[in-house]
C-alpha cells in the first residue's frame, strides 16, 4: 500500500503539501490539488487514520449504543444518525446492548478505548442514570442521550413526547365512544412506558372517564407478552372494546390475539399502537398508530453531537423535544353497540 511519501514523490511536492490537500487545510492551488489527488487515486493511497488521529486528536468516529437491533424503530434512529455523520466523514460504531446494563457499559468502555470523538447513547431505561454515565467527563467526550433524560447528567438529550402521543391515542378512542380500553404497557421501570401510561391516564381524566385498573396490563415490549396480555384482556367477561399497546411488536401480537379469539378488528375490537412501522400501512386492517420521528431522533442527536465536537455549540446541555403524530387508519372504529 502506498504511503504519504510516495504520493509526494510522484506528485513532485512535499509531504506537507500532500497532507494539506488530503486534509483540506492550507492554501494549495487548484491545479496542484488536482495533481496530488490524481496521484493518490492512482496509487490507491489510504490515509493512516490512527496516525492522523494522534496528530488531530480526532478519530472521526462516533460510538452509539442501542437497546434492540431487531426493533425497526432503533434501525430508523441509527440510520438517521449514520446519514448525518457520513456527510461529515464520520464513521459510526454501533453496539447492541439488548437492554442489558452490563453489556451497555462494556460497549461504552470499548468506544472510549477506541478514542471516539463522541457518544450517542440509548441507555437502559431506568429512572436513574447508570453509574458510568454519572462519572463521565462530557467535556472530554461529548454525549447525546436519545429518548433518555437524566437530571444532573451534563449531556444533551433528544427525546420524543411519549406522554403527549399516548394522550392522543387514548383520547382518539374515547372520542369514538370507547370507555373500556385495554392498555398493554411496557415494563414498570421503563421510563418511556411510564410516560406513556401518564399520558393515557391524563386522557381518561380530562374526558371524565374512570380509569379501570384491571384493564391495564404490563408487557415487556415483546410480541409474546403482547399476545399474552391481549388474550387475557379479551378473555374477560366484560372485555374491552379497544386496545392500546405501547409498541409495535406488542400491537401486532395483540392483533393476532384478536383474530385467535374469533373477533374482528375493528368491528369488535379497535386497536391503536404506540410506534408506527412501514408495514402497518400494508396489512389489513391497516393499524392506527402514534408515529415517533425515529429517523429525526437519530439525525437531530447526531447533529447536536457534531456541534459539541466542533465547539460550535457552547451553551449548557439542553433537551430537544420532538413531537409525535397520531395516524388514524382502519384498526379504530366507533364503539360497537353490542359487546358480545
Amino acid at each position: 500500500m502506498a504511503n504519504l511519501k510516495q504520493v509526494a514523490v510522484l506528485a513532485g511536492v512535499s509531504t506537507a503539501t500532500v497532507s494539506h490537500v488530503l486534509n483540506n487545510t492550507g492554501r494549495v492551488s487548484p491545479k496542484l490539488r488536482s495533481r496530488v489527488l490524481k496521484v493518490a487515486r492512482d496509487l490507491n493511497y489510504q490515509p493512516n487514520s490512527l496516525a492522523r488521529s494522534l496528530v488531530t486528536r480526532r478519530s472521526q468516529a462516533v460510538g452509539m449504543v442501542i437497546t434492540d437491533i431487531m426493533n425497526p424503530f432503533y434501525g430508523a434512529v441509527t440510520r438517521g444518525a449514520e446519514d448525518v455523520l457520513a456527510r461529515e466523514r464520520y464513521t459510526l460504531l454501533v453496539g447492541n446492548s439488548d437492554g442489558n446494563s452490563e453489556k451497555e457499559e462494556a460497549y461504552y468502555k470499548t468506544f472510549l478505548a477506541k478514542r471516539v470523538d463522541g457518544l450517542l447513547l440509548i441507555t437502559y431505561p431506568a429512572e436513574y442514570p447508570p453509574t458510568y454515565l454519572s462519572r463521565h467527563n462530557t467535556e472530554e467526550t461529548p454525549v447525546v442521550l436519545i429518548n433518555r433524560d437524566y437530571p444532573g447528567v451534563r449531556a444533551d438529550s433528544v427525546i420524543t413526547d411519549s406522554q403527549q402521543g399516548s394522550y392522543w391515542a387514548v383520547a382518539h378512542l374515547l372520542e369514538r365512544g370507547h370507555h373500556r380500553i385495554g392498555i398493554i404497557t411496557g415494563p414498570a421501570d421503563h421510563v418511556s412506558s411510564r410516560q406513556r401510561l401518564l399520558g393515557s391516564r391524563q386522557a381518561f381524566i380530562e374526558h371524565g372517564v374512570p380509569v379501570e385498573e384491571e384493564l391495564i396490563r404490563e408487557g415487556r415490549f415483546d410480541a409474546r407478552s403482547g399476545y399474552e396480555q391481549a388474550k387475557g384482556l379479551l378473555s374477560l367477561h366484560d372485555r374491552p372494546t379497544a386496545l392500546f399497546a405501547f409498541n409495535a411488536a406488542m400491537s401486532m401480537a395483540a392483533l393476532r390475539a384478536i383474530f385467535d379469539c374469533g373477533l374482528r378488528c375493528p368491528e369488535d375490537i379497535s386497536l391503536v399502537s404506540f410506534d408506527d412501522v412501514d408495514w402497518f400501512d400494508f396489512i389489513r386492517p391497516r393499524v392506527s398508530a402514534v408515529a415517533q420521528p425515529a429517523y429525526e431522533l437519530g439525525s437531530t442527536a447526531a447533529n447536536t453531537l457534531l456541534q459539541r465536537i466542533s465547539g460550535h455549540l457552547t451553551i449548557p446541555p439542553h433537551r430537544t423535544l420532538l413531537k409525535t403524530e397520531l395516524i388514524v387508519r382502519e384498526s379504530t372504529n366507533w364503539q360497537p353497540r353490542v359487546n358480545g
